[in-house]
């Protein structure tokens, strides 16, 4: 929905013109009436600046809209801030195995969505270290030090049977070492693939974990006991 809003343009003369307006608060993402505060022009950058106050009794918070010239008068909205930021959802069992990892991930994924992709890239590179590694030692607790010590590759190729997990985990490094390495070795791949292959690893991971449980507990001796008794 669009609505007609007056600002000072370059020469300070009164204009007007029509905008897109939010329907959802980026601040607690619900819908809303909005209500515009005040809008200005930034010559400098070109931008529109509209000031919304949330309706939303529980919300009340200011946010500001910033919109791109196109042309004399036509403005296209490019961002909110604070920006309409997400949270990551994961199985139960990543927090169970690498708290930490989910803490940096969310850091990474925060600065991913203010546009931050050179910070976020080598926070997601982090996270994953952590998640491999904590992993690993949910595996075996008892190699905890030399996981600690060990390469993120090297624990991947030691210490994760699974060929599955390996697979998409190394490309995950390979991608991830591109974010903090001064050039990049697979071109052809970016910040987006390296979420996906994170993704794909704890997906590999899930199914590697809930397949064991039920080898383990559906074994041929536990069948026999039950079928004796």
């Amino acid at each position: 929905m669009k609505t007609v809003v007056n600002y000072k343009n370059a020469d300070s003369q009164q204009t007007a013109t029509q905008i897109e307006i939010p329907k959802i608060c980026p601040v607690c993402n619900l819908l809303m009436t909005v209500n515009t505060q005040s809008v200005t022009f930034n010559p400098s950058s070109n931008e529109l600046q509209a000031m919304f106050l949330c309706t939303n009794d529980d919300c009340r918070s200011y946010f500001i809209g910033y919109y791109t010239q196109q042309s004399a008068g036509v403005f296209n909205f490019a961002r909110f801030e604070p920006p309409n930021l997400t949270q990551p959802s994961f199985p139960e069992f990543v927090k169970d195995i690498s708290p930490t990892f989910l803490g940096i991930y969310r850091q990474a994924h925060e600065a991913k969505q203010r546009g931050l992709d050179h910070v976020a890239g080598p926070g997601y590179r982090k996270a994953f270290e952590f998640l491999i590694k904590d992993y690993a030692k949910s595996i075996d607790l008892s190699k905890s030090d030399e996981i600690d010590q060990a390469f993120a590759g090297d624990v991947v190729n030691n210490f994760i049977s699974d060929v599955r997990v390996q697979a998409v985990a190394k490309r995950a490094l390979w991608l991830g070492n591109d974010e903090v390495h001064y050039i990049r070795k697979w071109i052809d791949f970016d910040v987006n693939d390296l979420i996906n292959l994170i993704q794909l690893t704890i997906d590999w991971i899930e199914i590697e974990r809930e397949s064991k449980t039920y080898v383990d507990s559906m074994n041929k001796g536990t069948a026999k006991k039950a079928a004796d008794s």
